[in-house]
């Protein structure tokens, strides 16, 4: 099963934003409220531009994923000291399109670039999970890697962003991303596995966690609001995850029945391919007019599971005579969950780099630190005078 032609995996469009800039509404800020010449910050304000240009028209590739990640670090940097949120003094408006209608969202509150930003980290790292053959090893492990990345991205939106931006960023789909990535994660493992040839009972156990991942996904593309949300593109999902849903299952039940011969077990065997192949069979016909990666695999799959059937069958009927259990007095297959949304980090400095507007401190903090440099050499006089008074005494 190591040969088998890969399934094509689901990426998903970046957003596009609008034009506008920080510097006027910053500028004016830090001359109001910090005391400061705004001149000594240009090219502080000028990095930070050439920085989101670079996050808006990002290349599609490895790079791209760096350069989204520092500028949603800076932006993490800059509300700290400049209030850009929802009615604050600095707040500008900031626009994006919605993924799915095409129509462009507006809000006065940074956290939105934040989130369109992290959004697009997690859409560019699907679209490179995908964009790669997955035939070397080397391959799956930088399509898994990519895959968790952008499940990463979308579990740090979901968490820590508001779901009432957009259509394309609320809770249910950002959750059916999250599944989606993290199934496919673990298909790029599956099938790494299968090319290791690991024990077939962990071979089964990984396949069974891809269903379970992309049953979830299927739960949510199946809900009438979800739906009406994602429009045509939810049909084509649907069709994809369904029939992967029966076609990982075959595979799961085939690594089983693998096992079930190496213990010797040969109506259990038999049970167990006769029904990876009902479940083929239900793939096979989820996938009409899925592209032709689809049907050389399944072919292929079929093949392999078709051949080992009949001998299975020829074997148990002219050898072993033993009697084939239904599957419902067997046990189920418990996926292995191998894989997991890789985390974001917003403050680190190997990918963010040393923030922009470090030196700009407060006037209430210059105004305090002032005041503190002032009590302590006041209380220093005093502890001076005490000292100078007791060495005359002593004297």
């Amino acid at each position: 099963m190591e040969a088998v032609p890969r399934m094509p995996m689901i990426w998903l469009d970046l957003k596009e934003a609008g034009e506008f800039q920080f510097s006027p509404a910053v500028r004016q800020f830090i001359l109001k409220n910090y005391g400061e010449n705004p001149d000594n910050y240009n090219e502080q304000l000028k990095k930070l531009e050439t920085l989101r240009q670079g996050a808006v028209n990002v290349t599609r590739d490895f790079e791209g994923c760096s350069t989204l990640r520092k500028y949603f670090g800076q932006l993490h940097y800059l509300q700290s000291r400049v209030p850009l949120g929802p009615g604050q003094e600095a707040a500008v408006p900031i626009s994006w399109t919605e993924i799915f209608s095409g129509k462009t969202v507006t809000h006065d509150d940074i956290s939105y670039e934040q989130a369109c930003i992290l959004y697009n980290l997690g859409a560019l790292h699907s679209m490179l999970g995908a964009m790669d053959n997955r035939v070397s090893e080397e391959g799956m492990k930088v399509s898994c890697t990519h895959f968790q990345c952008s499940a990463g991205a979308f579990s740090y939106l979901r968490d820590h962003f508001s779901h009432n931006f957009s259509v394309d960023m609320s809770h249910q789909i950002l959750n059916l991303n999250i599944n989606l990535m993290l199934g496919q994660a673990q298909e790029c493992l599956l099938e790494k596995s299968m090319l290791d040839n690991r024990k077939s009972f962990l071979v089964a156990r990984i396949s069974a966690q891809v269903v379970d991942y992309y049953k979830e996904a299927c739960r949510a593309l199946e809900n009438s609001e979800t739906a009406s949300m994602l429009g045509k593109i939810q049909k084509d999902w649907k069709k994809l995850v369904q029939m992967k849903i029966y076609y990982f299952a075959a595979i799961a039940h085939l690594h089983m029945g693998k096992q079930a011969e190496e213990q010797q077990k040969y109506g259990e065997r038999l049970a167990y391919l006769q029904s990876s192949l009902d479940k083929l069979n239900e793939a096979i016909k989820l996938a009409k007019g899925q592209p032709d990666s689809v049907q050389e695999a399944l072919k292929f799959t079929m093949d392999v599971i078709g051949g080992k059937f009949n001998s299975a069958k020829k074997d148990n009927d002219f050898i072993y005579h033993e009697s084939v259990p239904s599957m419902e007095t067997l046990a189920s297959v418990k996926g292995a969950p191998l894989v997991k949304a890789l985390p974001v980090n917003p403050t680190d400095p190997s990918v963010t780099g040393p923030d922009l507007f470090a030196k700009l401190v407060p006037m209430a903090a210059h105004e305090a630190s002032s005041l503190y440099s002032e009590e302590k050499a006041k209380l220093l006089r005093d502890v001076m005078a005490k000292i100078e008074g007791k060495n005359e005494t002593l004297e």
